[in-house]
């Protein structure tokens, strides 16, 4: 018997683990009674494409190679021919730069870009902006950006007009609120004493995200909060730097890094103080995740955190880069819990009102059923 749904393809750069990532997976699951899902990864299938696969949504991988891989293309026309794919969705630019031109080969699949994160620092390169103006634009129907941070820099570093670009803010299904045993239990099993204040992040250990200063701001605070403790939940390619860090800091006995955990929208839960130390950011999923658990947050005025959390009203927000205002706003916070208690009510309604997982859901599928028209 044949599948009747149109076939709907997400194109990435791999599955492991990280906001974008996440994201995909769980817009696959979603989509997936209404269309036929499948996910094609650039790179590697990554950590979560066995969950997808076990859902009866195909992963498929083209193994990308160093530098510009043309075969790439190619290789994804003949999959989404085969798969009969009315609608791509490219999450990044790369994954974006490959879905158009495999359009060259198989035109039919409308294309949509969504773009997440960008690089840090930014590169300018005009050559990519005029392919974009004279090609890679030309073969997309929809763009869209997860910040307006991110919509101005499309414009400025990939050549886009803003005017074609929508902001869709990410959104996230909070996670069961954790009763006071069930928190108390789960913190013993991290190793936090039951009395500490507990300042954490979750992420992906990597540049982009400054572990340092969030690192260099606990070093500080411990000074004046005698039981600070530290919960860096996540893995990458700078976890040995974070790590030697905490070391040289004399904070081994106050910081757990516990590695990736699959709950870590429950563990965020064990934290007094959600921290975002990033050099760039689109918009986090972590961050709103903490901010739907009603845990106060603190981050960096860059990219989209500023467009989620207002200074004084629902976080804390520092400049890059400065370990003495973090660690002011650490203080702050241990030091203040009525204004605590506030940012986290505040930072709830913000979720609520602009954030939350069913209002993006319903913003994408509107691009769907558009784009299902423009291909009948």
């Amino acid at each position: 018997m044949s599948d009747a749904r149109p076939t709907l393809a997400y194109v990435v750069n791999t599955l492991n683990a990280g906001g974008t990532e996440k994201l995909v997976v769980e817009m696959s699951l979603m989509f997936a009674t209404e269309f036929a899902v499948l996910v094609v990864c650039l790179d590697e299938p990554g950590i979560w494409a066995e969950t997808l696969r076990a859902r009866g949504i195909p992963v498929h991988c083209l193994w990308r190679q160093p530098g510009l891989d043309l075969r790439v293309a190619v290789r994804l026309a003949g999959l989404l021919r085969r798969s009969n794919a009315v609608i791509v969705h490219a999450h990044q630019c790369t994954a974006w730069f490959y879905a158009a031109l495999s359009r060259l080969l198989y035109p039919r699949p409308r294309l949509l870009l969504e773009e997440h994160g960008r690089f840090y620092p930014e590169e300018d390169k005009p050559l990519r902006r005029l392919i974009n103006k004279l090609l890679i634009g030309r073969l997309t129907h929809r763009f869209v950006a997860v910040s307006q941070d991110i919509r101005a820099r499309l414009h400025r570093y990939e050549g886009l007009d803003t005017r074609r670009i929508e902001v869709i803010y990410n959104g996230v299904t909070p996670a069961p609120v954790l009763g006071g045993e069930a928190r108390r239990a789960l913190r013993a099993e991290l190793g936090l004493p039951p009395e500490s204040f507990v300042v954490g992040t979750v992420g992906r250990f990597d540049q982009i995200k400054n572990l340092p200063m969030l690192v260099n701001s606990l070093a500080q605070a411990r000074a004046r909060i005698a039981n600070l403790s530290g919960l860096l939940i996540g893995d990458g390619p700078t976890r040995a730097e974070v790590s030697a860090l905490i070391g040289s800091a004399g904070l081994q006995q106050s910081i757990r890094m516990p590695g990736f955990r699959e709950d870590a929208r429950r563990v965020i839960q064990c934290m007094d103080l959600f921290v975002l130390a990033s050099f760039s950011e689109g918009t986090s999923m972590a961050l709103l995740e903490a901010m739907s658990a009603g845990v106060p947050v603190a981050v960096t005025g860059v990219g989209g955190n500023p467009e989620i959390v207002s200074d004084g009203e629902t976080g804390w927000v520092v400049p890059s880069g400065s370990v003495d205002a973090l660690t002011e706003a650490i203080v702050e916070s241990a030091a203040n819990p009525a204004r605590s208690a506030e940012f986290s009510s505040a930072g709830r309604r913000r979720f609520h009102e602009r954030f939350a997982f069913d209002g993006m859901i319903e913003a994408y599928r509107r691009h769907y059923r558009q784009l299902l028209g423009d291909a009948a």
